[in-house]
């Protein structure tokens, strides 16, 4: 039977089925709308503006700063920075070396650094001020390649290091350095990220992101997304960190499609997104469900001006419907659920404006293919409507994890990703994730797909937050447990629970233990941890049988 991609008929009108893609790359991206553009607000961060031509001006000395320490194409620099001007100048500046850009969490632990230092073979990291001093201490303990260490020092939050042969001050370095644009041949398949998965399920990847992928995406991203808003009238509210690919790919090529502005919130709360809401007035936010919850619950959205934002993409994580639902009637926003990951550059499937499917992450980009395969043999599809794991094939899907090849190996086959996730497609071609692989409950022989269990308690009036998982069963192999956090003044038993479910699931999807907590664990994306929940649940028994 021929391949069949029923989605296309659901594109919006002008959603062509195929692209061109350009043999371009991020550096003349970034350079042509410099050129076009000079005097145009690039990046917005609180009180500062840095326009295109401002901020070329300093990614240029960077890079020529850079170049003189030794750093040459192919080299990988770390970036362990936060949302704030820096580290999209810094990105251009490690893009037009040659090097290969490394972004780390700033808030990784010692070990969780020294792993992406290790695997990555990293021997500069540029770092914020508060950080350094940790940094500085893998440097010297020699258990890292780090050679090289580039502070950015922060009003207000300077430190104090050494003075030494290899630590060097950020401000000084660009200052010191040529403005002249630096003479070094790019290629498309270069590769420009390595980006880490999450490593929630396994060790961590260095993810191999080139140039070909990231044109592809801005080739995409501008025919999706042109019927939500003009290109030209794209300004992007970043919330997302921008070590993420999430954050990196929607916040600052998403802006690198269409010639945007990017504002970017160094510390995400509720008060500082609505803040930069009414000063900014986006017409673009990517966003996680969890900071969608907690602006739906801010006394002062009705009166923010969150109608600016057309276009909301919400990723990283299932969005409750009914959060959802309430987020677009109190601002008039429109929330388009997609889905992706490291491995596909980020976005790879997303709903069309014209026909969205509350609860679903929508049908796959233009030249992208996905097939449900099913669980045991990963190569037959499985009927519609059945759920299978998710493989995606297309010009956005990464040919490699860093030095990993048995891993690549597992996770690409003839060019199709093998994403983990479980999911269902419907007649339409709309996929809806049910689960991870690894997160799936096998109950009395019966898959239970804990996303299932949260979407519907996600609808209960006194729940806030849940987390759904699999214990050991002695009789049922494995049964379903959730952890609840209760809204402010709420009270609630076990018993609720469980009867509330019993209504709704069939009976080997009823929970049979509950636990409330103040708070469910979660990745630095907010996605439930369902990783830290097991393995709190079987620290609890553990001490339980030593009792």
């Amino acid at each position: 039977m021929a391949f069949e991609r029923r989605w296309h008929k659901w594109y919006d009108p002008d959603v062509p089925t195929q692209l061109y893609y350009p043999v371009t790359t991020m550096k003349d991206e970034f350079i042509k709308w410099v050129r076009a553009q000079p005097s145009k607000p690039y990046i917005v961060c609180n009180d500062k503006v840095y326009t295109y031509k401002e901020t070329n001006e300093m990614a240029k000395r960077l890079a020529n700063a850079l170049l003189s320490l030794g750093i040459k194409k192919g080299d990988r620099v770390a970036l362990a920075l936060p949302n704030i001007p820096e580290f999209v100048i810094s990105a251009h500046a490690v893009m037009k070396t040659g090097a290969i850009l490394v972004p780390i969490n700033p808030l990784y632990t010692p070990p969780e650094m020294t792993y992406n230092f290790c695997d990555s073979g990293s021997e500069t990291v540029i770092a914020f001020g508060p950080v350094a001093p940790q940094i500085l201490d893998l440097m010297r303990s020699g258990k890292t390649p780090l050679k090289k260490l580039i502070v950015l020092q922060v009003p207000g939050k300077e430190v104090t290091l050494e003075q030494a042969p290899d630590i060097y001050d950020f401000a000084t370095l660009v200052s010191n350095a040529s403005n002249l644009e630096p003479d070094i041949h790019l290629d498309y398949d270069d590769i420009v990220i390595l980006q880490y998965t999450g490593g929630t399920t396994g060790v961590p990847k260095g993810c191999c992101l080139t140039n070909r992928n990231f044109v592809a995406f801005f080739t995409i991203f501008i025919e999706w997304a042109k019927s939500m808003f003009p290109p030209e009238e794209l300004r992007t509210l970043c919330t997302v960190p921008l070590y993420h690919i999430y954050g990196f790919n929607m916040q600052i090529n998403g802006n690198l499609a269409s010639g945007g502005t990017m504002c970017l919130v160094p510390e995400v709360t509720p008060d500082n997104v609505l803040d930069a809401i009414n000063n900014f007035l986006p017409t673009y936010w990517p966003a996680v469900p969890a900071l969608i919850q907690m602006l739906n619950m801010h006394p002062k959205l009705p009166e923010s001006k969150a109608s600016s934002i057309k276009f909301l993409l919400s990723g990283s994580a299932p969005l409750p419907v009914e959060a959802m639902k309430k987020f677009e009637e109190i601002t008039g926003s429109t929330i388009i659920e997609g889905f992706g990951g490291s491995e596909t550059t980020n976005g790879v499937i997303c709903n069309p404006k014209g026909k969205r499917k509350p609860g679903s992450i929508g049908i796959p980009f233009p030249d992208m293919d996905v097939k449900i395969v099913d669980l045991k043999n990963g190569v037959d599809e499985v009927p519609i409507g059945e759920p299978g794991e998710l493989i995606i094939k297309g010009p956005l899907i990464i040919e490699k994890y860093w030095n990993k090849p048995e891993e690549t190996a597992n996770a690409i086959r003839d060019g199709w990703l093998y994403t983990g996730d479980i999911a269902v497609m419907d007649e339409d071609g709309y996929l809806t994730i049910v689960g991870r692989t690894k997160d799936m409950i096998i109950s009395s022989g019966f898959n239970v797909y804990p996303r299932e269990i949260d979407e519907l308690l996600y609808t209960h009036p006194k729940i806030q937050d849940v987390g759904a998982i699999g214990v050991p069963d002695p009789i049922r192999g494995e049964s379903v447990k959730v952890f609840v956090v209760l809204k402010p003044g709420e009270t609630m038993t076990e018993e609720e629970v469980i009867e509330f479910c019993r209504q709704s699931l069939a009976a080997y999807k009823v929970p049979r233990y509950v636990e409330f907590l103040d708070d469910i664990p979660r990745t630095n994306m907010k996605k439930v941890d369902r990783k830290a929940l097991r393995e709190m649940e079987a620290a609890r028994r553990a001490k339980e049988g030593n009792n």
